[in-house]
């Protein structure tokens, strides 16, 4: 049977009230009651330009005020109010037990819903807390922050400016309370970029964050549009974002709503998920009974989202693609279904790109008038793929068991058992999937594997062993050090992949040093062996003191360096291996410079001084366009590939959702040090000298410059996120060839390699505001789910991601590009690989039995 649809109404406008007096109402403890609420105008709607003021001699005073890490709990409101106060340290890591923990637990309905709520709370008490010293300072009461002023602009409202060297305005905050609402509305200008906050805290409880950012020689801080005028703009550089909790009355109890839209790079996506109960029924779907008790209530989180992609470059326009994940929960049991659709025929609507909000709701209302959202995917075809379903079963405190379902194929599903033994972490899976990208044939697929984690919460150690779709037995083994040095925090790390099929074993083996300093994460050295099933060897390696390249006989016999293309005269295959290690060696390199920058890759030499920085030996000899395009390949997977290069893009994939999950982690875990929070890693005055900078890592402040988030460029996974494009290069990379809604993911996902300065990952605001966790267990899902061609696993890690940050990202704490990636994770990445999507089905909608109950 279909599911019915949550109704919806388009957002109303922020329409500006009259200016009265009143005190301001204590901060309310969640949503309440739907109401007409009391708005706040936006602070800069009807300003005049500001000029820059006369500084006072109170900035001195307070300069330790203005660098000290403020109170997490708060999106970032940029420099004036992110300097209005120290606070307590606060400890960011999670435990490697507690990780253990979190990846054997089901996380339910109910708890996102208390998530989202809790955190809507602490954005109200936070925000009322920033307000209130604004006001204070006003009337003399707290310091100022050096480099900038505060007055009063009406008994409702304050503003704080502060400018550079030059008296130039480079922040405006203007705090309003009135009639129990508080908004706090902050414009600023840096490194060329326009960036622009907006938090509003209703009076009936409900909530609305509006961010942008966009590059621009001028400086708009003193004479700023609305954020009516942004979300009207059509510019490919704008990167806005919009988050609205509320409840809303319905017949059956009121619901709470979460609506959020993200626009970048020309594309845009809008989502809306309602948190209710379902009460009464014999089942949650016809289909899949499900192990519940119909006599108590069931918790239900429906979500319907809508992504358009950017126009490409020779104009074209991807189509509109929807999707719905309905989740239920009760208990120790959790089910979720999975929806979407190529939505060809209202493409139209959006109007050309550059794509606005308003154009997206467009295609979204009129495709929810006629009904559209109760499509249960009825009829499969091009465009149109069944639906899925995953099952969770918590099965004890340190046990979960899950299955996968696609509707028609009984036979495709694949069942997980995780279990916990003090940090590490069991699991084991068995079942069948698709033979390869087109084909039906549905063949088995086992594995098993143990991971352990740290002190810090990062992956220690990891060994696992699967059965692959084509018949290959793969090993991959994962062990990592951390060592306090007098320069730094030194991060060894080794994964060894071995593909064997045909009794023909290949092998890649990586290994890599980086440091972790008041200069940043920096790799130090990178060095990957390719073996063949000959005992061959394809050495590549770059590191202080230059790039390397051996190649030897077989057995590993006759090594010798390799200076020119000569060496491959009559060696194609040795050619070949080269390649592979290269591509290797590269993909370490390139992921670095995403995450860190330059300055990530200041110690190593040898590298091409351009934008792709390619290993210049390595690109010389071997040329550039094959290193590119085997790199590009190679980020697409195994399953595209077969081979020794088959066997690389397998253990890269691995090698990206590691590192990805990892070195957030660690990062906390050096800041933690360097704080005090807690003793991480032990080492002598040096060591502690060397990651002194790492003080302010976690912390929401950019203040006066130089920061540590500046001089750390992996620290802005934390202070200044490249979360967004840590979680979704391992998204793109995991769907690459994949056609249609593979290409329209691909795309919304890249735009989260453009991090958004104002998105929070899991530190600082995230720690409060419900992202204690991780996102290892979803990364690991989507990498685990890419290798077995199961797009219902690859949606449970999207989904799992998406918990790990809890109600922060439907408050706004976190969005952006890293919201679209989630949304595009959950809907559009949910199945098919190449042809599958168009299979029609013998067996329209049957499922297997659940197996796991």
């Amino acid at each position: 049977m279909a599911l019915a649809p949550v109704t919806r109404k388009p957002i109303a406008p922020v329409a500006p009230p009259a200016v009265t007096e009143k005190p301001a109402a204590a901060p309310q403890a969640a949503p309440v009651e739907a109401r007409k609420p009391a708005v706040v105008a936006d602070g800069f709607d009807a300003k005049k330009p500001a000029t820059g003021p006369e500084l006072s001699g109170v900035g001195n005073a307070v300069k330790t005020a203005a660098t000290a890490v403020r109170p997490a709990g708060v999106p970032e409101l940029r420099v004036g109010l992110a300097a209005t106060g120290a606070a307590p340290v606060e400890r960011q890591t999670v435990s490697g037990e507690d990780k253990a923990k979190q990846a054997v637990e089901l996380k339910t309905v109910g708890e996102r819903r208390t998530e989202t709520v809790d955190a809507q709370k602490a954005l109200r008490e936070k925000t009322t807390q920033e307000a209130d010293k604004l006001f204070a300072m006003a009337d003399g009461k707290e310091q100022v922050p050096e480099g900038a002023s505060v007055k009063r602009l009406s008994d409702t409202q304050v503003e704080l400016t502060r400018v550079n060297g030059q008296k130039e305005v480079v922040e405006r905050s203007v705090a309003t309370k009135q009639d129990g609402a508080v908004v706090m509305d902050t414009a600023a200008y840096e490194d060329g970029v326009n960036k622009r906050d907006r938090l509003e805290l209703k009076d009936d409880g409900s909530s609305l964050v509006e961010r942008a950012e966009w590059k621009g020689d001028k400086n708009e801080t003193a004479d700023l549009k609305s954020f009516g005028d942004i979300s009207q703009t059509k510019d490919k550089g704008l990167t806005y974002t919009r988050n609205a909790v509320h409840m809303e009355p319905n017949k059956d109890g009121d619901r709470l709503i979460t609506d959020a839209y993200s626009q970048a790079d020309g594309g845009a996506q809008t989502s809306r998920t309602a948190y209710y109960q379902q009460k009464g029924g014999a089942s949650i779907d016809n289909k899949l009974k499900g192990p519940f008790d119909f006599d108590k209530p069931v918790d239900r989180a429906d979500t319907y989202t809508y992504t358009i992609p950017p126009p490409g470059e020779d104009g074209s326009q991807g189509d509109v693609q929807y999707s719905r994940v309905q989740d239920f929960s009760q208990d120790t049991v959790k089910a979720t279904s999975y929806v979407d659709r190529t939505l060809d025929g209202h493409t139209h609507l959006a109007g050309s790109g550059p794509h606005t909000m308003d154009e997206l709701h467009k295609v979204r209302d009129e495709y929810g008038k006629g009904g559209g959202e109760n499509w249960d995917a009825d009829k499969t075809g091009d465009g149109r793929p069944p639906k899925r379903w995953t099952v969770d079963l918590q099965k004890g405190a340190d046990r979960l068991d899950s299955q996968t379902f696609i509707e028609g194929y009984p036979d495709a599903t694949i069942k997980t058992e995780r279990t916990r033994e003090g940090s590490t972490v069991k699991e084991k899976y068995e079942g069948k999937t698709f033979e390869k990208a087109d084909s039906s044939k549905r063949v088995p697929v086992n594995g098993e594997s143990s991971t352990t984690y740290g002190q810090d919460g990062s992956i220690e150690k990891m060994d696992s062993k699967s059965r692959e779709p084509d018949g290959a037995d793969l090993e991959q083994h994962y062990t990592s050090s951390r060592k306090a040095t007098d320069q730094g925090l030194e991060l060894q790390e080794s994964l060894e992949t071995k593909r064997t099929k045909d009794d023909k074993t290949e092998s890649a083996l990586k290994e890599d040093t980086s440091l972790l300093s008041g200069e940043g994460a920096q790799l130090v050295n990178s060095r990957t062996t390719v073996t063949d099933a000959d005992g061959r060897k394809g050495i590549h390696e770059v590191g202080k003191d230059g790039e390397r390249m051996q190649l030897s006989g077989k057995g590993g016999a006759d090594m010798r360096d390799v200076t020119d293309a000569e060496a491959f005269k009559d060696d194609e295959f040795g050619k070949v291996l080269l390649e592979q290690a290269s591509i290797y060696t590269a993909n370490t390199v390139n992921q670095y410079a995403n995450s860190g920058g330059a300055q990530a890759l200041n110690i190593l030499k040898g590298l091409s001084q351009d934008a792709g920085r390619l290993p210049a030996k390595a690109t010389e000899i071997l040329g550039r366009d094959a290193l590119s395009k085997g790199l590009n390949a190679a980020q697409g997977g195994a399953s595209a590939l077969g081979g020794v290069a088959g066997m690389v893009a397998g253990g890269m994939s691995l090698a990206r959702g590691i590192r990805e999950s990892n070195m957030p982690d660690i990062v906390k875990g050096v800041s933690d040090t360097a704080n005090g929070a807690v003793n991480m890693y032990t080492g002598g005055k040096a060591f502690t000298e060397a990651i002194k900078n790492f003080k302010n890592a976690g912390a929401l402040t950019t203040t006066t410059p130089p920061t540590a988030a500046k001089s750390m460029p992996w620290a802005k996974s934390l202070a200044n996120p490249k979360v967004g494009n840590a979680i979704t290069t391992t998204v793109l990379d995991s769907v690459k060839g994949m056609g249609g809604i593979g290409k329209v993911a691909g795309v919304t996902a890249s735009a989260g390699s453009k991090a958004l300065s104002a998105l929070k990952a899991a530190g600082g605001a995230a720690n409060v505001l419900g992202a204690v966790g991780g996102a290892a267990g979803g990364v690991m899902d989507i990498v685990n789910g890419a290798k077995v061609n199961d797009g219902a696993q690859i949606a449970k890690g999207a989904v799992g991601i998406a918990g790990s940050l809890g109600g922060a990202v439907a408050v706004g704490a976190i969005g952006g590009p890293l919201g679209m990636a989630v949304g595009a994770g959950i809907g559009l990445l949910t199945f098919g690989f190449g042809k599958l999507m168009d299979l029609i089905s013998d067996k329209p909608h049957k499922i297997s039995e659940l197996q796991i109950d």
